[in-house]
């Protein structure tokens, strides 16, 4: 049994009399927990919330190496085209691989779509050592001190640490991520939306080529731009959270004309 399947649940929070939707969604072996910060945001400016589970997590390192690109890409249209069904107007909000899901499901079918935030989004990457240490941590070692930045990659995971062997199965999903890496990056131009895209300066798996391919394939007219100076691709400064919580803030305020409100930051989690 994965010890994460209880914490890593995926969430719907309706709320009355909206016509909008944001749904939140991953990246690999990621789960919906990283989002209840932006998910009470979200409530609080008057907007129903939904976190995706993707095929493959909240569950174990086999089930994960058993699920695809395909599958991830297929459940992510389906749920968005379940909601449209129900709201008039859908913003997406994705971390690491859920940007690029986000992005080509908004290729796929525009209609409805009416924003896109972008967190830490793998255009390109770069794996720095920092990268490499935290998931030999996660995968071999048997306890975690609470202040190492391992942590916050555990916390964030939804796929139980398995063997060795069942690590290296997990190959093809590696390239999964690359091709829709690649598929994305061919598909910006097409955006028409308003467009959130939040970059952490230190991340240690996603390189900042990744900023300029959106600088020079979306529109400025779209394009919104927020670095975060002192986070990497799991762990938020404390004024880089604020920072992040007050741009998604603003951004929801500009979709609508909902009143601003705000939550102090708790958590150093998007």
């Amino acid at each position: 049994m994965n010890p994460y399947s209880e914490s890593q649940k995926p969430e719907f929070c309706p709320v009355k009399n909206t016509d909008t939707i944001v749904i939140f969604i991953h990246g690999i072996v990621e789960g919906p927990a990283q989002f209840k910060d932006l998910m009470k945001l979200t409530i609080q400016h008057g907007y129903s919330a939904v976190s995706l589970l993707l095929p493959g997590h909240g569950r174990t390192g086999k089930d994960f190496a058993r699920s695809s690109g395909d599958q991830w890409i297929d459940y992510t249209r389906t749920q968005i085209n379940l909601y449209k069904q129900q709201y008039d107007k859908i913003i997406l909000v994705g971390h690491s691989m859920g940007t690029l899901l986000s992005f080509i499901a908004y290729a796929e079918n525009p209609e409805q779509i009416t924003g896109i935030v972008a967190i830490d989004s793998p255009l390109h990457v770069s794996v720095k050592w920092l990268a490499i240490k935290n998931n030999l941590k996660i995968g071999f070692s048997k306890k975690i001190s609470e202040n190492d930045p391992a942590q916050a990659l555990l916390h964030a995971s939804s796929v139980a640490p398995c063997s060795l062997f069942t690590y290296l199965t997990w190959a093809p999903r590696i390239i999964d991520l690359f091709r829709l890496m690649k598929q994305t990056r061919k598909l910006l131009h097409c955006v028409a939306v308003p467009t959130l895209v939040i970059h952490a300066d230190k991340d240690e798996l996603v390189s900042s080529s990744s900023v300029r391919v959106f600088q020079r394939t979306i529109s400025t007219k779209y394009l919104q731009l927020i670095r975060l100076p002192e986070s990497t691709h799991f762990v938020y400064g404390e004024e880089d959270l604020k920072t992040c919580h007050k741009a998604y803030c603003d951004f929801l305020n500009s979709r609508s004309t909902a009143c601003s409100l705000s939550i102090p930051p708790q958590k150093k989690t998007v």
